[in-house]
């Protein structure tokens, strides 16, 4: 087959058509938010403890912080940040604690999924199942992509 002009014409059309989707498929999300925020957050002191190699460079936790609901139940909420610029999903699930350390048991503590474009930053949130509830452990686990 000879390499005509029409061909490479072909080619390089096909190959644009190719980057064109190759950047299509690379999203990220840009936010706007106050440089001086109003609110004041109830910060806490967290422990990290990653197994997950791969998830500990992909997300990224900003910031714990908590407070009260109802006057009695605790209220946690986890900033996180895809550190990745696709879209990436994980699965994460709050543990509940008494005073003494013990963990309190609940009907059902299901696993619930995040997505995530990337660099964006997200916020869950885990709200106590009782007044007994003093402290809380987040586990988070990578979903597919």
């Amino acid at each position: 087959m000879k390499n005509t002009p029409f061909l490479r014409r072909v080619f390089a059309i096909a190959a644009s058509g190719f980057l064109v989707l190759l950047a299509a498929c690379t999203t990220t999300v840009d936010t706007v938010e106050r440089e001086e925020p109003v609110g004041t957050r109830q910060e806490v002191d967290d422990q990290r403890i990653t197994t997950d190699r791969t998830l500990g460079r992909i997300l990224e936790v900003r910031g714990v912080n908590e407070a009260t609901v109802s006057n009695d139940l605790l209220r946690v909420q986890v900033e996180l940040r895809n550190t990745r610029r696709g879209l990436r999903r994980f699965n994460y699930q709050f543990e509940w604690f008494d005073d003494e350390g013990m963990i309190v048991q609940q009907a059902t503590t299901p696993w619930r999924t995040l997505q995530m474009e990337g660099g964006e930053i997200a916020t869950i949130t885990g709200v106590a199942p009782n007044p007994r509830v003093t402290d809380f452990r987040l586990k988070l686990m990578s979903g597919t992509r």
